[in-house]
């Protein structure tokens, strides 16, 4: 998986599943891996106060989709430069693909975009 699409990934994953109260299914295998990617985004951040500062207001902020695309430039750019973080994210995302309870979709409509087709199940609200 490319640095950009696990950046990507792993903004939304954790923003997404730590602002909607995923907590609630601590213990499962689900809440594990997505714990362990912000563990391992917030190790790879740690003393380097803008990058630390840029995951605690998306975490705060989660729907906030500025603060959301800060944190994938900050994660893409971290898994550029360093093939062993690259390869710890895309284990954990990968296992949050294949886990139905971790999925996350987000939709963007650009322009003249008329039309957004989402596939699965939605539990939550959809604004366009």
């Amino acid at each position: 998986m490319d640095p950009m699409t696990l950046g990507l990934a792993a903004a939304a994953l954790l923003a997404s599943k730590f602002g909607e109260g995923f907590a609630k299914d601590a213990g499962s295998a689900a809440w594990n891996g997505v714990k362990r990617l912000r563990d391992a985004v917030a190790a790879k951040f740690k003393g380097q106060p803008d990058a630390e500062t840029t995951l605690q207001r998306a975490l705060a902020e989660p729907h906030d989709m500025g603060r959301r695309q800060a944190l994938a430039e900050r994660i893409t750019a971290a898994a550029a430069d360093d093939a062993e973080f690259s390869a710890a994210l895309a284990e954990v995302v990968g296992q949050a693909r294949r886990d139905p309870s971790a999925q996350t979709v987000i939709a963007q409509a650009t322009e003249q975009a008329k039309q957004v087709n989402i596939a699965g199940d939605n539990h939550g609200g959809i604004s366009l």
